[in-house]
């Protein structure tokens, strides 16, 4: 996935080895890549190409192999585990939302998913979520035995990461961001679940009531049914939305630093990591009211409905118009930001392996 604009998928695996080089001394790694290596080799750390990125091969003949040849103790896969294996089989699964809302997603991935990741799940020794949410859903939706699938957070990513204000005007510019009025921040790949659709209703019945003088800045890669985000944001007030893509991660730090306030929309969340990095900035966060968001967010993010064009217009409203509760935000995203970090999760994921090995 890393190199593949995989945003959170990507984070987890970059962050997660990151943890591991930190507090894993017993440990070497073997990271098989299609795309390129993303960090320098270590004396515990091994970079080694897939042949091909093809899924078939790779899950069906080259990973089983490599269990073989290089006598593995463990292979640790994200949602699709290979077909066999000498080694035992981690699996980490995000979220099942395309099981939950198959609307969600494109006819092909829906067959793909639900066939891969359930076979996986129970091939796997153990498996591994991010959120007590996803967890419980796994459990309840798969039959899965407690006992063997844990719920390990994520740390931050490297979006979370502080950038100096000149530097991040620079990178602003780069992406096509005017400065010219405050913004709000939205991040997230333009797909439905992300439910940016009704987020930009609400911000266009914002500024034509004259409610607020910000504009939306929307980061994030065109995925499934992307052209309906896009339509949304094409009538009146549109000139006051600007859509940037893919963002690097530097890029990314740039947008949380300079944003007036962040909101989440998202229907669903395995885990919710752009709510996290934009608490480290400091920046106020307004969010849906789903379970991994309350469980993830804590106190430190403003709730509304995600289903209601109002509570999110509403939400919006205050989080500009309200500086007091802004710094109170503010304060308290940065204390529950500092909770979250990779080498806790590495920690907790090294318990998993030696639990699989056992």
């Amino acid at each position: 996935m890393v190199g593949g604009q995989e945003t959170g998928n990507e984070t987890y695996i970059k962050g997660l080895v990151d943890g591991l080089v930190a507090v894993g001394d017993d440990l070497e790694l073997f990271l098989y890549y299609a795309h390129a290596p993303w960090a320098a080799a270590g004396a515990r750390l091994h970079f080694e190409k897939l042949v091909t990125a093809n899924p078939f091969v790779r899950l069906g003949v080259e990973l089983p192999l490599r269990t073989v040849r290089q006598r593995l103790d463990l292979l640790h896969m994200t949602y699709a585990t290979p077909l066999w294996s000498a080694a035992p089989l981690v699996v980490t699964v995000h979220d099942i939302c395309y099981a939950t809302n198959p609307e969600w997603f494109s006819p092909r991935d829906v067959r793909v998913l639900s066939t891969v990741v359930p076979r996986s799940i129970h091939m796997a020794a153990h498996v591994i979520t991010v959120s007590e949410s996803a967890r419980r859903q796994i459990i309840e939706t798969y039959h899965v035995p407690e006992a063997k699938i844990s719920a390990i957070p994520n740390g931050l990513g490297p979006g979370a990461k502080a950038i100096a204000k000149d530097e991040a005007r620079m990178e602003l510019a780069a992406l096509g961001v005017p400065l010219e009025r405050p913004y709000l921040l939205a991040v997230g790949n333009l797909q439905p679940r992300k439910n940016l659709v009704r987020l930009i209703q609400a911000f266009r019945t914002l500024v034509e009531s004259r409610r607020t003088e910000v504009d939306l800045v929307v980061v994030g890669p065109q995925r499934y049914r992307a052209e309906e985000v896009l339509h949304a944001a094409a009538g009146a007030a549109g000139e006051r939305i600007h859509f940037t893509g893919y963002a690097t991660d530097r890029q990314l730090a740039a947008c949380y630093s300079c944003s007036t306030a962040f909101v989440f929309p998202s229907l669903y969340e395995g885990f919710g990591l752009p709510a996290l990095e934009a608490m480290a900035h400091g920046v106020p966060v307004a969010c849906a009211d789903v379970d991994a968001l309350r469980e993830i967010c804590g106190d430190a993010a403003l709730l509304f409905d995600p289903l209601s064009i109002d509570s999110i217009a509403d939400a919006i409203h205050k989080v500009v118009g309200d500086s007091d509760l802004r710094e109170r935000l503010s304060k308290a995203g940065i204390a529950r930001a500092a909770q979250f970090n990779w080498d806790k999760s590495a920690q907790l994921t090294l318990e998993v392996y030696r639990k699989a090995r056992s």
